[in-house]
């Protein structure tokens, strides 16, 4: 059976965390939230490096929020070269009003007990 990795949020973890604010007309919102999740399961997935991505959506409508998780920032950054990349981006992008993306790390975690 092959090592399958998982989402996870630790800070022992030490993964690169990619976190994208779309923010979109409320009828927008399905539609790229679909489309996060479709392209993220046939291409994205597949790419070395890759951990996980969570798509949320809003409950307001405006909003659509990608939480992507990489193993080190060097992946994360092969993956951007590629060409094929850029086009998915637009592709996200052509659906949103506004996309604010940050790179960031996971300095602590509080749960319940």
């Amino acid at each position: 059976m092959a090592h399958r990795t998982i989402a996870t949020i630790a800070a022992e973890e030490q993964r690169l965390t990619l976190i994208n604010l779309y923010e979109v007309a409320p009828e927008k919102q399905a539609d790229l939230a679909r489309l996060l999740s479709e392209i993220t399961e046939t291409t994205i997935r597949h790419e070395p490096g890759f951990v996980s991505v969570s798509v949320h959506s809003s409950l307001d409508g405006t909003k659509v929020v990608n939480y992507a998780q990489w193993a080190s920032k060097a992946h994360f950054e092969a993956f951007m070269k590629k060409p094929e990349t850029g086009e998915q981006l637009k592709r996200f992008a052509a659906l949103a009003k506004s996309v604010s993306p940050a790179l960031y790390k996971v300095n602590s975690v509080h749960s319940a007990r």
